[in-house]
């Protein structure tokens, strides 16, 4: 047993330290989780921002009411204030506002007499995602204004409507925090058929599997080492970005048992992935096959398990395929634990990724004992 585990260890520690020495090996992991995080970022600061102007023509208590929730709104940001109708168009048509509010002159008056009280609004409709956003925010808007002067005036408001919110979850969580999660398993996808599938490719490419295949150790050796090594690297990634995560909270699991479950997860993400790269790397044979291969295959996963969205939400066809992806119940498992405290689904997410991860790590083992045996 003592015999067989050294050359084990000696397999990861060169597969580790030819990984911390070359740059591309690293940048192949890292960057395709970068660069999301990029795009997500850049897109996360267009959510609930649609800048909008505001054409104030009364200034009674009421409306002055309104414009202070149209200013605390969440789904557009007040670039403009004016009384001058003219300014506001000339913004909207420079596109410099995606639409003008306007709060009449009477407003005050008709809601004191109770009579209808119209709010216009002037939209730009270059796309309907920002289009269909302000259209449903303005409304939102002035149901909270109708809501808050009901809850002051009691029946003398001349609209009776009270909002009862109950969530779900027990905290929101914000677009790009909740994109750290797919990204995070992006990355440990990535991380183990990259890095492990290169280990393995590199000792045909550099004709090293000769030496490996005389020397006295046997191939279960050989074979659990580069999965080992695999493995390994993969989480000392993890474990970087959960220590960075959890400094700064954007990913602390609350309490011992979610870091618990936290860790297996990953951990069996990683040995899928390892497994995959092993196998991927043994039939190749070359480095370049191998990003060729796994850099794809790792972003194909992320979209197809509902990496940019809730997938939940997406197509009737795509969540079908989706739940076919075994990383959809990685990302799921991980959200549950870090962002919400629960354990919902657990069971079913870990039966999928340890079924997963014995899957690919035999997979790894037959590619790797084929290709030795040829």
């Amino acid at each position: 047993m003592i015999n067989s585990l050294f050359p084990i260890l000696a397999i990861v520690r060169k597969d580790i330290s030819v990984w911390l020495r070359q740059p591309t090996s690293i940048a192949a992991t890292v960057l395709p989780a970068i660069a999301f995080m990029v795009i997500l970022y850049f897109g996360a600061q267009a959510v609930g921002r649609n800048p909008v102007a505001l054409v104030v023509q009364d200034s009674g208590p009421h409306a002055q009411e309104l414009i202070n929730i149209l200013s605390d709104s969440g789904a557009f940001k007040v670039a403009m204030i004016t009384i001058a109708p003219q300014k506001a168009e000339d913004a909207l048509k420079q596109v410099k506002v995606a639409a003008v509010i306007t709060i009449p002159s009477n407003f005050d008056a008709a809601y004191n007499a109770k009579k209808p009280d119209p709010v216009t609004i002037h939209i730009n409709n270059l796309n309907l995602d920002f289009t269909n956003d302000l259209r449903r925010s303005l409304p939102a808007a002035i149901t909270m204004f109708y809501a808050g002067q009901s809850a002051i005036n009691g029946n003398n408001s001349p609209i009776q409507i009270r909002v009862k919110e109950t969530d779900l979850r027990s905290q929101d969580i914000d677009l790009l925090r909740f994109e750290l999660v797919p990204n995070l398993v992006l990355l440990l996808t990535t991380a183990g058929i990259v890095n492990a599938g290169l280990a393995t490719a590199r000792e045909w490419e550099d004709s090293t599997i000769k030496e490996l295949l005389l020397a006295p150790i046997s191939k279960a050796a050989i074979i659990a080492g580069k999965l080992l090594s695999g493995w390994i690297t993969t989480l000392l990634i993890a474990a970087v970005v959960l220590v960075v995560g959890a400094a700064s909270g954007y990913l602390r699991p609350a309490g011992t048992i979610y870091w618990l479950s936290t860790l297996v997860i990953v951990l069996l993400i990683a040995l899928a992935s390892a497994g995959l790269g092993v196998a991927i790397g043994a039939a190749s044979r070359r480095f370049q096959r191998v990003t060729a291969i796994g850099i794809p295959l790792s972003i194909d996963l992320f979209f197809l398990s509902g990496g940019i969205t809730v997938a939940a939400f997406l197509p009737t066809w795509l969540q079908t395929i989706s739940h076919f992806v075994p990383i959809f119940y990685g990302t799921h498992a991980l959200q549950m634990a870090i962002f919400y405290s629960s354990n919902e689904g657990l069971a079913l997410d870990l039966s999928v990724l340890g079924a997963t991860a014995i899957l690919a790590g035999v997979l790894g083992v037959l590619s790797l004992r084929k290709s030795m045996l040829a």
